[in-house]
């Protein structure tokens, strides 16, 4: 289980590591994204027209129990430690020269969402007879690819839900991560306003 942790723990620096990157020489750097109408706690402030945030830890962190009961098999550890690491808005990144966007959770309505989205994933998936995958990213080039996890050898997956093309793109989530640099221009950082 040592090994399991350590993982964890990378998946969680990487992501961290990830959001500081662009942000250096900031003293109190924030993300400035539309107001939503969710709440979440990694917000900082908002005004009338603008959400202010900078990721946080995910404090209590929600649980996929539930959802692994629904489709009776455990979800990788990997995959569990991407989505219980923080609280954030979704994170435009580059994977080489290809724009996708890790998604994350903002809050815990947020997280039953994704495990809806999950299940409806699962449900498709089980009637084409394939393998099990675990979607954390899309590709935003105007198609229909996703990124996701092999959720039994951990390989990290290029694919197109609704047929069987698949593409491994990395050994593992630890190996993906920090091939991947943040677009930091998407999510405005500024310096967080300041109530005087």
């Amino acid at each position: 289980a040592s090994d399991v942790y350590k993982r964890q723990q990378l998946i969680k620096q990487h992501l961290i590591e990830l959001i500081r990157a662009p942000l250096t020489g900031l003293e109190s750097p924030v993300f400035k994204t539309d107001l939503d109408d969710w709440l979440s706690p990694c917000e900082v402030l908002r005004d009338a027209h603008h959400s202010y945030w900078y990721p946080s830890l995910q404090t209590p962190q929600m649980s996929f129990n539930g959802f692994e009961t629904a489709i009776e098999q455990p979800v990788h550890a990997d995959l569990k430690a991407f989505y219980l690491s923080l609280w954030s808005g979704a994170l435009p990144c580059l994977f080489d020269s290809l724009p996708i966007s890790l998604i994350q959770i903002w809050n815990p309505d947020d997280f039953e969402r994704l495990i809806g989205n999950l299940i409806g994933h699962f449900l498709a998936q089980k009637n084409a007879r394939q393998d099990l995958t675990l979607f954390f990213a899309t590709v935003e080039d105007g198609g229909d690819n996703i990124i996701s996890l092999d959720n039994r050898t951990g390989e990290v997956l290029l694919e197109t839900p609704g047929t069987p093309e698949r593409a491994v793109i990395a050994p593992s989530l630890t190996q993906f991560l920090p091939l991947l640099t943040l677009q930091p221009a998407q999510l405005n950082p500024i310096e967080k306003p300041r109530h005087d």
